[in-house]
């Protein structure tokens, strides 16, 4: 039987300025910043698992409504918030919690915030597009205000503070390398010696991408090109992209797969129909079920199109 508990994840202090005066009493105004924290630790988990899982292009099913944060009370000493995050324990859990990719993303936020507040490099974990949603973050803080981050039992903590934002957004617009999962039409190939060669790919976006493939890959890549009319390329590997999150040029490829157009790619993670149908049901209110005639098998035409009704 599964079970429900509140994983203490982090904790966020409030401190200075008004923090300081209202004696941990939290003002409606700053709600606003425990949403966009939410957000980033989230976004931060999505990248965070699939560099965990490689192999899979699609995160498992409601994963982001899975991530379900809250807190059930504000302790004095400014304002802290014990961040605490809702799990369900399934049977084969032993009623133990086990650290996942939110956890790591927690890490990673308080990693990133510290290297920015030491002018260090950032962890390798952090996915570029993650430092921009830093903007978002600490926008109601005053001058003299920041918001403390750190384990509940830490002595030492980091601090957000507008300043420290505002460093973070500095190195945001260079350019910078991400992962990718890429699917469009094989426009040009070129060949090297020994190595590989160069290809480009026209994106679903109308955006033509230039990459580089190895000797490896250089049959799937021809092959689309010469069949680019009926053949769309699907690729995963390493681009570099501009400030302003635009694809410059592929660096790596590890993985191609050729797809005909039109052809929906299988997706071995998506879950079951009957799973989905069985979501779809548990979503109605037993009200409106009751409101179901319990012949609708039979005389279906008859509640659609008034035609005359069946006797059951």
């Amino acid at each position: 039987m599964s079970k429900i508990i509140h994983h203490l994840l982090k904790e966020l202090r409030l401190t200075g300025g008004r923090f300081e005066e209202s004696h941990g009493l939290l003002e409606f105004d700053v709600l606003p910043e425990l949403l966009t924290y939410k957000r980033i630790l989230v976004e931060t988990a999505k990248d965070e698992w699939r560099r965990k899982h490689p192999d899979r292009s699609n995160l498992p099913a409601r994963f982001e409504e899975s991530v379900r944060l809250g807190f059930s009370r504000v302790q004095e000493g400014s304002a802290v918030i014990p961040v605490e995050r809702i799990v369900e324990l399934g049977d084969d859990s032993f009623n133990m919690y086990v650290p996942d990719e939110v956890d790591d993303a927690a890490q990673i936020i308080e990693g990133t915030i510290r290297a920015a507040e030491r002018d260090e490099p950032y962890p390798e974990n952090l996915s570029a597009r993650i430092i921009p949603m830093f903007g978002e973050w600490g926008k109601t803080l005053r001058p003299g205000e920041a918001i403390e981050l750190g384990a509940p039992a830490a002595t030492e903590r980091v601090r957000f503070t507008p300043e420290i934002r505002e460093r973070l957004l500095q190195g945001a617009g260079r350019p910078y390398e991400d992962r990718v999962v890429l699917t469009g039409e094989v426009r040009s190939a070129s060949l090297r010696t020994t190595e590989g060669g160069v290809f480009s790919i026209c994106l679903e976006t109308g955006e033509t991408v230039e990459g580089v493939f190895t000797s490896e890959q250089e049959s799937r890549v021809t092959s689309a090109l010469h069949q680019h009319t009926t053949v769309r390329l699907r690729l995963e590997g390493v681009a570099e992209f501009s400030g302003d999150g635009r694809i410059r040029r592929i660096h790596r490829v590890s993985h191609l797969e050729e797809l005909a157009i039109g052809e929906e790619r299988f997706d071995p993670e998506a879950p079951p129909i009957w799973e989905v149908i069985a979501e779809l049901g548990a979503s109605v209110s037993e009200e409106e079920w009751s409101g179901i005639p319990s012949d609708a098998s039979v005389n279906l035409d008859h509640y659609l199109y008034g035609a005359p009704k069946a006797s059951v």
